[in-house]
């Protein structure tokens, strides 16, 4: 009897080391999609200023706050694509917290 309490408690160990390392990839695997609609708006703020700067007409300040929005998102990209690479899942989760209330 007791050897079967030990035999279960070893399944029950390895069965949650399995456990937790599904669960962090889960949760990396999420922040690569973020960072993917990230980058797309990048480029959709880098358009946008592309045409403000062509018209001249617009005003200068709406220019300069589009290229420091679009300065903030490549550095927060920056810094997931850290936390992706190291399979930092605290990180992970808090950029994905962060970004879900920004929806």
């Amino acid at each position: 009897m007791k050897l079967w309490k030990i035999i279960l408690g070893f399944f029950g160990v390895v069965g949650g080391l399995f456990a937790a390392g599904a669960a962090k990839s889960k949760k990396v695997k999420e922040l690569q999609g973020v960072i993917k609609e990230n980058k797309k708006k990048e480029k959709a703020v880098e358009k946008e200023i592309k045409v403000l700067q062509e018209n001249k007409t617009e005003n200068k300040k709406e220019i300069t706050n589009l290229k420091r929005k679009l300065t903030r998102t490549k550095n927060e990209v920056k810094k997931m694509e850290t936390a992706y690479e190291s399979d930092d899942v605290e990180s992970a989760e808090e950029f994905l917290r962060k970004f879900s209330k920004s929806k």
